[in-house]
């Protein structure tokens, strides 16, 4: 991908109609914004959610226009509803054609279960080698044990399944791909937790973000506030870009810790993260 333009941000969207009606809980996103964070080290500017409509599909992927790398995820398998491939293909202005190569590659993994199906169905299966044909338009594939490719589009949308699993191995080997174009912002990003209410916590916690827009340049320096209710404790994050010392940071938690009171303390990132994902002993 070398002469492609710089990435500095990321977005997703995820299609389909079970994640909105809440059928499926969606993980893809939460797995391309860590990805986004601790490996890329650029941010995630916007994740969108639509349906499997062709409008909504265009009119979302337009949202996301000022992101350098974008992936979705979702609406490419073989039944009526999966449209995203002929969707993507309008958006761009292109064809969206039976690929022979991918076809190829199907017959050659998939013999066996090809071979059982009949003449409809050997043409729904085939739904998902029909993809947007054009001078800008690539296939990547990661594993010869896969048919399916990413498909790329001007080296900026990429259309990647929704099945967890597979989703997040190809966006693994497509981040490894497109690294040499990352523009890092790298983040550091620090807790502080407290017994110390949101309420009694907002008005500090506003004046000094205001002061450090002032010093730095707004959001610089950003400062959130999480409750754990059943923690019965709040976090609160302090994330830093790179222009921002790590003597700076330290200097901002100690700020913290002393104006919110409440037993305040620094914890690491994995004392936030059993903090998230588990309950308190009962």
């Amino acid at each position: 991908m070398s002469g492609s333009s710089p990435i500095k941000s990321a977005g997703i969207l995820i299609i389909g109609d079970e994640v909105l009606n809440g059928k499926i809980l969606d993980t893809n996103s939460h797995e391309f914004a860590k990805y986004c964070f601790k490996e890329l080290g650029i941010p995630l500017k916007r994740t969108v959610v639509c349906g499997d409509d062709e409008d909504d599909i265009i009119s979302s992927l337009e949202t996301l226009k000022d992101c350098e790398f974008v992936l979705t995820s979702g609406g490419i398998g073989s039944t009526h509803d999966d449209i995203t491939y002929p969707a993507i293909a309008k958006a761009f202005n292109l064809p969206c054609e039976l690929d022979q190569e991918v076809v190829e590659r199907m017959q050659s993994i998939r013999e066996s279960y090809l071979s059982t199906l009949s003449e409809q169905q050997l043409d729904a299966f085939y739904r998902m080698a029909t993809l947007p044909r054009g001078e800008n338009v690539e296939k990547i594939y990661i594993d010869d044990k896969l048919w399916v490719p990413i498909v790329g589009i001007n080296k900026r949308v990429f259309i990647l399944p929704g099945i967890p699993q597979l989703f997040t191995s190809l966006m693994l080997a497509l981040g490894e791909s497109i690294k040499p174009r990352i523009v890092k912002n790298e983040q550091t990003r620090l807790f502080v937790t407290t017994k110390t209410g949101e309420s009694e916590l907002a008005p500090f916690l506003k004046s000094l973000q205001e002061k450090y827009d002032s010093k730095l340049g707004k959001l610089t320096v950003k400062l959130g506030s999480y409750p754990h209710y059943l923690w019965k404790i709040n976090t609160i994050s302090i994330i830093g870009d790179n222009s921002v010392s790590s003597e700076l940071l330290n200097e901002i938690v100690s700020e913290v810790i002393e104006g919110i009171g409440g037993d305040a303390k620094l914890i690491t990132v994995e004392e936030e993260d059993r903090l998230t994902t588990t309950e308190p002993e009962r």
